[in-house]
């Protein structure tokens, strides 16, 4: 997704592959404000879309909302100095912890800096809006502070990485009822799109898919487990797993082993 894609009349997507894999950002217009969720990478990355705003805005308060903390979803908040970061309560103190660890999964913050959410919540906030009321939703299961946002006239949901395909990413210890319950609540909402960070834009398949493929793994790493099956040993093909016609490149393969591995630790 090289450029800004329309989807409705009042949501753009903007997508970028980032160390191998592609991660998309979202942009609602609203009557009062224009709401840009997520923010790629890097400031440069979101060049495209502050574009977009400068056609879009005319009066309009830009609201910067992280999905959750992960780097490829908050490296470039520099983008939008000045303006408003909302995210789940808890995202602020786990980018600052991201951003200090050192970790060889994470790269070096970009020279702009990651500035940090200035607006916390902590189940839902809603912005009302004549022409695009917009709901954001704490989902935890990927991460604690995981969080969705939801269109309402467009009946457009943009997941972040609460939803993904061909299977989503477990991070969240102790998360299975967590992960669960998060999926069924999102079902509940009359979504007639659904936008994943990573993966295609869909309809509501995506969460039967992804709460399908939590239940079924759960339950094959326990019974490996109660058999007698080493973590090393618990060997279960990602394609066993995978939803009907999708297709699982090396980057899915390898997540699907570490999801083995985590749920193996938590069973």
């Amino acid at each position: 997704m090289a450029a800004m894609e329309q989807l409705t009349d009042t949501v753009w997507l903007h997508g970028v592959v980032t160390h191998g894999f592609p991660v998309a950002a979202g942009v609602v217009l609203g009557h009062d404000r224009i709401f840009v969720f997520d923010t790629l990478d890097s400031p440069q990355a979101m060049a495209p879309v502050a574009e977009l705003l400068e056609g879009l805005a005319a009066g309009r308060r830009v609201v910067v909302v992280n999905s959750h903390h992960h780097w490829d979803h908050v490296y470039g908040n520099a983008a939008f100095g000045g303006h408003d970061i909302v995210a789940h309560r808890f995202c602020r103190r786990l980018i600052v912890a991201q951003v200090g660890s050192g970790g060889e999964s994470v790269p070096p913050e970009p020279p702009e800096g990651v500035p940090l959410p200035s607006i916390g919540f902590g189940d839902r906030l809603r912005y009302e809006d004549q022409v695009a009321a917009v709901h954001l939703i704490h989902t935890p299961g990927h991460t604690e502070d995981s969080i969705i946002l939801y269109v309402e006239q467009a009946e457009v949901l943009l997941g972040g990485d609460t939803l993904e395909w061909p299977f989503p990413a477990l991070a969240l210890r102790d998360g299975r009822e967590v992960y669960l319950k998060t999926l069924r609540q999102l079902s509940q909402l009359p979504a007639r799109l659904v936008v994943p960070a990573h993966g295609p834009v869909m309809g509501k398949e995506i969460i039967d898919a992804n709460e399908r493929y939590i239940e079924d793994l759960y339950a094959e790493v326990k019974a490996l487990k109660r058999s007698g099956v080493d973590r090393a040993e618990a060997d279960l093909p990602a394609e066993s797993f995978a939803p009907a016609g999708a297709e699982i490149d090396e980057t899915y393969r390898a997540q699907h082993r570490d999801n083995v591995e985590w749920v193996y630790d938590e069973v």
